[in-house]
């Protein structure tokens, strides 16, 4: 069945139809008369969230001085650009790029999203979830927002953490696991810890023999920082491909 289509594709086509760039006002109205806009009593409000939370918006003054929107287009998958000087910071471009690929909306700390390079981009170039503080209503709780990490999925009542990861270097294993024990069980999040090798593994077993990983054992899997490279060249082979076929994923139409 068809997935209805969401409020960021709706103001992506009404801004892509007022010429790439529009002031709030003119995009509002732009919607009020798309007959696919929810009819919702905040509608209004639920725009002016969605134009600050996707980093597809971007914020600009119009020639007329009102504040306004351009629609800009995220990084494109590039993996002759690669560059190994930074591991961690490859380990998490690989994965907003995979998350982005699989359909999800995807999330950086702030700190990560600005001392951290992947493909000569910062790092918030490939999150499409903006984590500014008095914007980002997808995370309620703050302490979530220091995850590595995270690939977001929606219900009715917003973005949650589908996905989240924490790249550990230099055996740092259990402070990841740590960090990801914040995001509250409410969520149906599956829990990952990245590491380069077999002495994080074996950390990783160890760790969840104990307390208080003992009792999450279930929602945690580790993975290599191999198997990561490998997923992500999978996934840019086979969206190379379906873009050939001309192919779009069943929550497009």
């Amino acid at each position: 069945m068809p997935q209805p289509i969401t409020w960021k594709q709706l103001v992506a086509d009404a801004l892509q139809n007022l010429g790439g760039e529009a002031s709030l006002k003119d995009i509002t109205a732009k919607l009020e008369k798309d007959p696919h806009r929810p009819e919702t009593a905040t509608w209004q409000a639920t725009i002016r969230r969605v134009v600050r939370q996707y980093s597809i918006f971007q914020s600009v003054k119009t020639q007329q001085g009102l504040a306004g929107y351009r629609l800009v287009q995220m990084p494109k998958p590039n993996p002759s650009a690669q560059s190994k000087s930074d591991p961690h910071g490859e380990q998490q471009g690989m994965l907003l790029q995979l998350g982005a690929l699989c359909g999800y909306e995807t999330f950086t700390n702030s700190t990560d999203k600005t001392i951290r390079k992947f493909q000569g981009e910062p790092i918030s170039s490939f999150a499409t979830v903006r984590n500014d503080a008095d914007d980002l209503l997808a995370l309620p709780l703050e302490k979530m927002r220091n995850t590595d990490v995270m690939w977001m999925a929606s219900d009715s009542e917003g973005l949650y953490p589908r996905y989240a990861f924490e790249i550990e270097h230099s055996t740092k294993v259990k402070s990841g696991l740590l960090r990801l024990l914040k995001i509250p069980e409410r969520f149906p999040t599956k829990l990952f810890v990245i590491g380069p090798g077999d002495e994080e593994a074996d950390l990783f077993s160890r760790y969840l023999r104990e307390s208080p990983f003992r009792q999450h054992a279930h929602r945690f899997r580790f993975y290599h920082y191999k198997e990561v490279s490998d997923f992500y060249k999978s996934g840019i082979n086979f969206d190379k491909h379906r873009k050939n076929w001309e192919i779009q994923f069943a929550s497009a139409f």
